[in-house]
């Protein structure tokens, strides 16, 4: 059987210099799962490994999803190809639902070269969607009925969930249950027809192996803390400007996200004086905002069962989980072809 290898966990934990290192021992080319990576021209808010002024496109691979074409590159990081960055336009719709579809062609063209996929993030429900896709995936947005519920209330949305799906609501944590977009796509989905909820797409079958990373707050604040601060350094207002000067709108989920949102105040300011001080506000918020993150994350990955987890911070990581990723892909049935 095809072997598929998955690097998940918290932001800051490492998950790409794993995946490189495992790529390069077991053949293998990585596909990104990050909800913000697949947007082109922002690439440091969003964190792609790749070096300043050398991002070259050393593949591509065209993929049709709902009768529209999307071609996607392969980028190298340290010589090892990564899919999935860059495929779409800020202000181009994308779901999970293009993300299973693209993603599955991508892993099935790594396959045919004979080569390990890899794929390594930290957005969960891409994860999930290429392991234990729900039958819900496909179901689309409904921009009538999202403008409607925006108005409302979290108490409201949590009522009429609770009398459109009572066990679905019953179902949820209590973050979700104080999650109005989380409320509202539960509505969304309570209220599609029954006749047009589309079956998920059949996923292929592989023996596939989870990996995640994580650690203690400190150690992981500390490095998401310094991951911030390289941002900055390396530019990410300048980016932020750009994309602004491009024409994008905040409104756009790709900005109204993680890196992005937190310079709107900023931006807009026109007192110097505070416009200084704001500055260093942003920077905290977005430290701020990243560690808060980094924690629903891990709510989302306890979702996700058979993940090995690893902290990162013990002496022998390193080596425990290469030799378990290395027994688990040696195992019989491997269909390596070198």
């Amino acid at each position: 059987m095809k072997k598929l290898l998955v690097i998940c966990g918290q932001t800051g934990t490492g998950k790409t210099a794993l995946a490189v290192s495992m790529a390069r021992r077991l053949h293998g080319e990585l596909i990104s799962a990050d909800s913000r990576q697949v947007y082109r021209g922002m690439d440091i808010g969003t964190g792609k490994d790749l070096t300043k002024n050398l991002k070259s496109q050393i593949s591509n691979l065209k993929s049709t999803f709902k009768g529209k074409m999307y071609t996607l590159p392969a980028y190298s990081i340290k010589g090892i190809p990564v899919w999935m960055y860059d495929a779409v336009a800020p202000d181009e719709e994308f779901s999970v639902a293009h993300y299973q579809s693209l993603a599955n062609r991508v892993i099935s063209d790594v396959w045919s070269r004979g080569k390990l996929p890899i794929v390594v993030g930290g957005t969960g429900f891409y994860i999930s969607s290429l392991i234990a896709a729900p039958e819900t995936i496909d179901i689309p947005p409904n921009n009538a009925l999202r403008s409607q519920l925006g108005t409302q209330s979290t108490g409201d949305l949590q009522a009429t969930l609770q009398t459109l799906a009572p066990e679905v609501f019953a179902s949820l944590n209590n973050s979700d249950k104080h999650n109005p977009r989380r409320l509202i796509r539960k509505i969304e989905i309570a209220t599609h027809g029954q006749k047009e909820r589309m079956k998920a797409t059949q996923l292929p079958q592989y023996d596939k192996y989870l990996v995640g990373l994580t650690a203690a707050a400190p150690i992981l604040n500390f490095r998401i803390d310094g991951r911030v601060d390289a941002r900055v350094k390396q530019g990410v207002l300048s980016e932020v400007m750009r994309l602004l000067n491009s024409g994008y709108s905040w409104y756009l989920p790709s900005m109204n996200s993680l890196g992005y949102i937190q310079w709107k105040s900023y931006i807009e300011e026109t007192d110097s004086a505070i416009k200084k001080a704001s500055r260093e506000t942003v920077v905290k918020k977005w430290k701020n905002d990243e560690r808060a993150y980094a924690k629903r994350q891990m709510t989302w990955f306890k979702k996700i069962t058979g993940i090995a987890w690893y902290d990162i911070t013990w002496r022998e990581f390193p080596k425990d989980v290469t030799e378990s990723v290395l027994a688990w892909y040696t195992e019989a049935g491997h269909e390596h072809k070198n």
